[in-house]
């Protein structure tokens, strides 16, 4: 698929293939493709057979090509032309993706590129971790997000709330992908990233009416639909918070208009399957054009700022969102709304810690003032009792996100432990969660982090729903979760009978046998998962996969570090697991990543 880290792969290919043709170039083509193979294989995550040094090394070789393109008085065409040439050149991908990939990304890569001052070796150190070796002298200073005076209340202990309470059903949506193009009976492998539409190809496999698990698709729009009518006639939630990812994987073909296309049906099908239901948003990374760009306030380019995205959500959001809770989605695309008396939802705009979002190169400290935003709702909360939950799509702990906004978002949920009461998230595609821990000397869980399971099939997994029950709206409701119910789709049994059966995968009590669920009870099913590889096997790492069974296996190697996945809440943390090698973790990150 094509992504950021491959597109630099492509300018770095074209700024070779541009000095190349000058008089005093004595590099030879060879050489360039003997290269460009090697980076090939480093950039798109084959990195089995390459340590960590090989794969820094690469990036600062991509990060210097690239400042040194735009910076050597080439016109925007002529970069434009000289990276679809090179992309043809090489074979990155099909003529027609190289040509739309370059009209997509020409102008973020270019602007960008020419404004960088900074250090390759800082860039890559940011984007990959401490993998690369922190620069003595960092040009990214780390920053600290400014905490509230008062003192952090002591925690009180959690009771399981008692039968008959009132609860309040939540249906989580994530990642589902859409694709307008998916074309039942089409072929399931092809010559582009994205398959199951009318692309060249000569495999025999035909994608199914409902989807497919044998290539790389997304979801039909009427299996999107289906999720809708289940979710309304059998689910009946009360509020559906919609964690991001509207649009298919062929970012190379996404401009403005097409992305917002995508968000405007969306939204209209759910209010037409859910008129009564609260639904409450958060931006995905895909929802930008091109994919990852976000830019903060401030950027007044209509060309490149972020403004058409911005004002766009705030007014399809609207219909959800009260007017008091609109500004700051126009400004950031993030908000907080007050759904009760003592309950207030927080959506976050996570795509300021991406860190392929490009923007944030050239200044990463708390884009749009979001966190110091956030203290302060959190500071009110505190102050009137009130409980807060958050959504967001990219988990703050991935390491996908930037280390000083993953750890200052890390002290923020320490401090603020009593307030917050769960954390809704997407971004990965599979079934996870995620622990984090007080940095006094207990080290007691703070915050737990609930990973949705993706709705599309991109890269052979099934489709699936999340259900939570949560303490309901009375006079001292935690708010916090009692149970929860994953629900995924037979696509085999789906497009053999044309019958839909969204079959209930598992509950969290009954898999993990707790009572309910609190960060110190999924401690204890951690410490279970750590102590019984078989018991690991049977429930969480089936779990994560939608029980898409076929050469499932897990080696010491990933059993290790799936469980320190769990709980490493922070990126680029090598104090999270100790014990396993940095260049082992970095082998798994690019092997289970997910986009």
């Amino acid at each position: 698929m094509i992504t950021k880290q491959l597109l630099l792969l492509v300018c770095f290919a074209s700024c070779t293939a541009y000095f190349l043709k000058q008089p005093d170039q004595s590099t030879s083509l060879e050489e360039l493709r003997l290269v460009n193979s090697t980076l090939d294989k480093v950039l798109k995550g084959d990195i089995q057979e390459w340590g960590s040094k090989a794969k820094c090394f690469a990036c600062e070789v991509v990060v210097e090509a690239l400042q040194l393109l735009v910076r050597s008085n080439v016109s925007q065409s002529e970069i434009a032309n000289l990276i679809t040439e090179a992309c043809n050149l090489f074979h990155v991908e099909t003529e027609r993706v190289c040509m739309l990939v370059t009209k997509e990304f020409k102008e973020e890569f270019v602007t960008v590129g020419f404004r960088l001052l900074l250090h390759p070796q800082w860039l890559c150190y940011a984007a990959l971790g401490d993998t690369c070796g922190e620069p003595a002298n960092a040009l990214f200073p780390f920053w600290n997000v400014t905490m509230p005076s008062a003192p952090k209340p002591k925690p009180k202990p959690l009771v399981k709330p008692k039968e008959g309470y009132p609860t309040l059903k939540v249906v989580q949506l994530s990642d589902v992908h859409i694709d307008l193009q998916y074309k039942p009976g089409t072929s399931v492998k092809c010559n582009e990233p994205l398959c199951c539409r009318e692309v060249i190809s000569k495999e025999s496999k035909r994608a199914g009416f409902w989807g497919t698990l044998d290539g790389p698709c997304d979801t039909p729009l009427h299996t999107f639909i289906n999720a809708l009518e289940h979710i309304r006639d059998n689910i009946k939630p009360d509020i559906v918070f919609w964690t991001g990812d509207i649009p298919a994987h062929d970012v190379w073909d996404q401009p403005r208009e097409k992305q917002l296309h995508h968000i405007h049906l969306t939204a209209d099908l759910v209010s037409h399957y859910l008129p009564n239901t609260l639904v409450l948003p958060s931006l995905g990374n895909h929802e930008s054009a091109p994919v990852d760009s976000f830019p903060p306030p401030g950027l007044t380019d209509e060309h490149l700022s972020n403004a058409w995205l911005n004002t766009y959500i705030q007014k399809v959001w609207s219909r959800w969102v009260p007017p008091e809770s609109l500004d700051t989605i126009g400004y950031g695309g993030f908000y907080a709304m007050q759904y009760s008396p003592k309950l207030r939802i927080i959506s976050l705009n996570t795509q300021y810690c991406d860190s392929l979002n490009f923007w944030l190169y050239l200044n990463n400290t708390d884009p749009a003032g979001q966190l110091a935003w956030l203290v302060n709702e959190l500071t009110w909360a505190e102050k009137s009792d009130v409980k807060v939950i958050i959504l967001g799509h990219i988990p703050t702990g991935a390491g996908d996100c930037f280390k000083a906004f993953s750890w200052n978002f890390y002290k923020i949920i320490d401090r603020f432990e009593s307030t917050v009461v769960g954390q809704y998230v997407g971004h990965v595609h599979k079934d996870e969660f995620k622990l984090m821990f007080s940095e006094e000397h207990d080290h007691h869980p703070t915050g737990l982090v609930f990973i949705s399971p993706s709705l599309t099939t991109f890269s052979g997994l099934r489709p699936a729903i999340r259900v939570y029950t949560l303490d309901g709206v009375y006079e001292g409701s935690t708010y916090r979760p009692l149970d929860t119910a994953t629900y995924i789709l037979d696509l085999e049994k789906a497009n053999k009978d044309n019958v839909t059966v969204w079959e209930l995968e598992y509950t969290a009590t009954k898999a993990y046998n707790i009572s309910w669920i609190t960060p110190d009870t999924m401690h204890t099913v951690y410490k279970h998962l750590a102590s019984d590889p078989s018991f690991f096997f049977d429930t969480y790492y089936q779990f994560k996969y939608h029980k898409v069974t076929e050469g499932l296996s897990c080696d010491e190697a990933c059993y290790q570090n799936t469980l320190c996945d769990i709980v490493t809440g922070r990126s680029h943390d090598p104090k999270s697991c100790p014990r396993i090698s940095k260049s082992d973790r970095l082998q798994h990150h690019y092997k289970d990543k997910m986009c």
